[in-house]
């Protein structure tokens, strides 16, 4: 599968130019990639990944049947948003400013990195009120922080100035700048899980999967992670 320019990074900054979150912007399009149950990301060092890959521009406003007809496979879309359904003019990103991972899944971890995350993000005016944030499970190995800014926002800036704060908040890198021992903040990638749908993986040939759920801040900060995977796995 060709890989779309999204993947490819973007040259300049990232803005965020529309103060709305995903399922508003119902007469826009994003990218979809879809992948069978099991099966990650394409990859080009992974041809498996790549032979049943199914890439489309989906307008917003599908994207519930979307998940619907699709409720097995594995669903991407691009943080970009376009106008037309070719995907040729892009209008904005969407809402995402930060998307955290534990790469050896201790989401425990991952969950503090988020929290900390918040409660910067939070004091950064285009965000400070509580209904312009909210965080999703991503199902394995983190969590998303979505932002709906009051006005335009270059995310590229933002996630530096989050990952200086950090520093002076003692976590201890590992590696990269946006690796930290409890977990990697992700600089670059122009794809994201669809809210909605499944990340299912395979371990110990057996094939697991979890909802890919949405949280308000007040659901993430009152829940434990135990009470966070019960709620994915029994969507």
């Amino acid at each position: 599968m060709e890989k779309p320019a999204e993947s490819k990074g973007l040259l300049g900054p990232r803005f965020v130019n529309l103060p709305s979150w995903l399922e508003d912007c119902t007469n826009l399009y994003v990218q979809l990639i879809r992948n069978p149950a099991g099966i990650g990301f394409p990859c080009e060092e992974t041809p498996d990944t790549r032979i049943h890959s199914v890439q489309e521009s989906i307008r917003v406003s599908d994207l519930s049947r979307v998940l619907l007809e699709h409720t097995q496979e594995n669903i991407w879309r691009s943080w970009q948003l376009f106008s037309d359904d070719l995907c040729s003019n892009a209008v904005s990103y969407v809402p995402l400013i930060l998307d955290i991972d534990n790469v050896e899944h201790n989401l425990e971890d991952a969950y503090t990195l988020t929290r900390d995350c918040l409660d910067l993000l939070q004091g950064i005016n285009p965000f400070h009120a509580p209904d312009h944030l909210r965080v999703v499970f991503s199902g394995m190995k983190g969590f998303h922080i979505e932002a709906r800014p009051t006005e335009p926002v270059d995310n590229r800036l933002i996630r530096a100035t989050i990952l200086i704060e950090l520093e002076k908040m003692g976590f201890e890198h590992k590696g990269d700048t946006n690796c930290f021992l409890n977990g990697v903040i992700d600089t670059s990638h122009d794809f994201i899980r669809l809210t909605g749908s499944f990340n299912s993986w395979e371990k110990d040939n057996v094939l697991r999967r979890r909802k890919v759920i949405q949280l308000t801040l007040e659901d993430f900060r009152r829940s434990q992670v135990k009470k966070i995977i019960e709620r994915s796995e029994a969507a």
